[in-house]
């Protein structure tokens, strides 16, 4: 190895950057749902089209986006989504200086854009940076920083755009969104410049080439497919429209009455639950059969929902941020337990069916918005817990896993 060849230590130490990062951009919706909503003086369903434009991104663009992925190496396309990331934070800028709304929705698809380039990029290239059997370390290794984003992101962004610059003098709506992004631009732009050094210094990669099947095909080879692809797009959407609406649930009177700033930071509470639920998951998977775990858990989500529907105070709070925690296990179990029913050759192509299931985040979302409009927000909560009712048949009835197959949660 030449002195200029990039080690893979420091190579996954910049990627565990990245998902950091990624992670914290992603909760940041979170934020600019009730942000924007009084600003721009919205409806939940205006709101909520931060995400449907954020997520609607992933199922349009994770196909083509993985095409040139594997065209031309995970590691330029890693460096590539970072690019076009920056981009969107960029553009983020711009958007909160013009007072409208729509010129935002721009920006948060071209932001997602970026992200979903690294979505489909960032796995793969993590597990070739050493021998194959300590690829699973390595993605728990990243992904656990992708959940520390996603926790520390709401507090940081209830700082700044709730406390901070809200309080700065303003002349459009929306304006006091560009400091969170400015900062996570100069974030994105120093893990840029890491990653075309690592690129201008490392070996090309080897990618293999995967034969492309239609999904009628691979769900005649699994029949459970596309009911394990619905129950991804259950999981997304409950887990991402509970969130969507914490802060504008939390500091309503009769739930926790508090500022936005402190609703803001209490969703850092909902994903760090999720956190901790996936440490702990590592070890209750190994003793419990997944897919009873599974159903459990959703079990749980849906009594816990059902509470936070017909209490107030202290109780509904508490029991709709501790539904963070029992989501942890579900879209690596739902996606592992899928996958054993189709055949090995076939794998690559079902995971790329059941990812399409991430749009459930555009979906349930908007339908949780246009639910709130018209009954309330507590009773909207109605929805996601459906979704979970569907992931506790799912669990009970078509993801028992076959016995000596070789594959875990």
């Amino acid at each position: 190895m030449s002195s200029r060849q990039p080690s893979n230590g420091f190579t996954l130490s910049a990627l565990s950057a990245v998902y950091l990062v990624w992670g914290a951009i992603a909760s940041l919706n979170d934020l600019l749902i009730p942000y924007l909503k009084n600003e721009f003086g919205l409806n939940f369903s205006g709101a909520m089209r931060i995400q449907f434009v954020f997520y609607t991104a992933y199922f349009l663009l994770s196909i083509p986006c993985g095409m040139l992925a594997r065209r031309f190496g995970y590691r330029n396309g890693v460096m590539t989504g970072l690019l076009v990331a920056l981009g969107g934070c960029l553009a983020m800028i711009g958007a909160s200086q013009t007072g409208s709304y729509a010129v935002v929705l721009v920006a948060v698809f071209v932001l997602a854009s970026g992200i979903t380039m690294l979505q489909v990029s960032s796995n793969p290239f993590a597990t070739s940076l050493g021998p194959g059997r300590t690829a699973a370390s390595r993605l728990t290794l990243v992904q656990s920083f992708h959940s520390l984003g996603t926790t520390v992101g709401p507090w940081f962004g209830a700082v700044l755009i709730f406390s901070l610059a809200a309080a700065w003098p303003r002349e459009t709506p929306g304006q006091a969104i560009w400091l969170p992004y400015a900062i996570l631009a100069a974030a994105l732009g120093v893990l840029a410049l890491l990653f075309l050094r690592q690129v201008e210094a490392g070996r090309p990669e080897h990618v293999a080439s995967e034969g492309r099947m239609s999904p009628i095909r691979l769900a005649r080879a699994n029949p459970r497919l596309l009911p394990g692809t619905l129950g991804i797009f259950c999981y997304v959407g409950a887990e991402i429209a509970i969130a969507s609406l914490l802060v504008n649930y939390l500091v309503q009177p009769g739930i926790a009455d508090v500022e936005y700033a402190t609703a803001g930071k209490l969703v850092s509470v909902y994903w760090g639950c999720a956190l901790a639920g996936r440490f702990a998951g590592i070890g209750l998977l190994r003793m419990f059969s997944p897919h009873k775990l599974l159903g459990v858990y959703a079990a749980i989500a849906v009594l816990l929902l059902a509470t936070t529907m017909t209490v107030s105070g202290y109780p509904a709070v508490v029991s709709i941020l501790v539904i963070g925690f029992f989501n942890s296990i579900m879209f690596p179990t739902i996606f592992a337990l899928t996958l054993q029913h189709s055949p090995a050759t076939d794998a690559p192509n079902a995971s790329g069916v059941l990812c399409l299931g991430i749009v459930g985040g555009a979906v349930i979302s908007q339908l949780q918005g246009m639910l709130a409009d018209a009954i309330g927000i507590q009773a909207s909560f109605v929805l996601p817990l459906v979704c979970y009712v569907y992931i506790v048949f799912l669990a009970m009835t078509l993801l028992k896993p076959i016995p000596h197959s070789g594959i875990e949660a």
